[in-house]
């Protein structure tokens, strides 16, 4: 874990409220692994007093790309730094995904959900077997769809709700019949808590290795704070930021 002084490469609007950051944060970007995330202070102020959380889209040394949406005043503030401004960045913190080598691999992505997955598809999909589904609600919610065309997938299957692009419909409308006719081994799924929720049902007894990244908000991001606790089957809890913020899909208890 690094506290690190980062410099804004490159700040773009990709439409509507989302945003991409190409940030020059060299030691960050040394160990950050897919699953990663950061904790990001978006003002030099104490308004607001907390970093946000944030995931890593991508990270090439010396470079980490930061993509989000404008949701709230911190996010806001961040939408209006240009290159050259500085941010204060603390990570990589949490776990990763695992690599799963010879392993058929579904990434499930809802919306924001990309990041994390995005990540581990340009880290190992030219040495893995890897294939994506990716909805939302709308096309303006799928902004990355050309940048996730540049990866290397065996598959792209794509869905939005009001079928402004791809397949209309829910994601996890059409997630059974992909895990069957293409013969996934194992599934790794980070968006809403409705969607996972969904998918660990659908994918319950099948007897995949699935994996999910969750979302929480956070005030520390090391696991001082509990403010980020989820219930887990066993009815205990779990800290996403550093237990998680990935885990086995079956031991987090779904609200259904």
């Amino acid at each position: 874990m690094q506290d690190e002084r980062g410099l804004i490469e490159e700040a773009h609007s990709l439409g509507g409220d989302y945003f991409l950051l190409k940030i020059a944060a060299p030691r960050i970007a040394a160990t950050a692994k897919p699953g990663n995330f950061v904790m990001v202070r978006v003002s030099p102020s104490r308004d607001p007093l907390l970093r946000r959380p944030l995931g890593l889209l991508e990270s090439r040394p010396p470079y980490i790309w930061l993509y989000y949406q404008v949701l709230g005043h911190g996010t806001k503030l961040l939408s209006g730094l240009r290159p050259g401004d500085g941010l204060d960045i603390l990570g990589p913190l949490g776990n990763t995904f695992p690599e799963l080598p010879g392993k058929r691999v579904l990434l499930v992505a809802g919306g924001r959900g990309i990041v994390p997955l995005f990540h581990y598809a340009r880290a190992y999909g030219e040495h893995r077997p890897l294939l994506l589904l990716y909805g939302g609600r709308r096309r303006a919610d799928l902004p990355l769809l050309e940048r996730i065309k540049t990866l290397c997938l065996q598959g792209l299957f794509i869905f939005s709700e009001d079928g402004s692009l791809g397949q209309m419909g829910l994601l996890t409308d059409g997630l059974e019949k992909i895990v069957r006719e293409e013969r996934v081994d194992a599934t790794m799924s980070c968006g809403p808590e409705a969607m996972l929720a969904r998918v660990a049902l659908l994918l319950k007894s099948r007897g995949l290795e699935n994996r999910a990244s969750l979302e929480a908000l956070m005030g520390c991001g090391f696991g001082a704070c509990h403010s980020c606790v989820v219930l887990a089957a066993d009815g205990s809890y779990r800290k996403v930021c550093d237990e998680g913020p990935v885990f086995p899909l079956e031991e987090i208890q779904w609200r259904t």
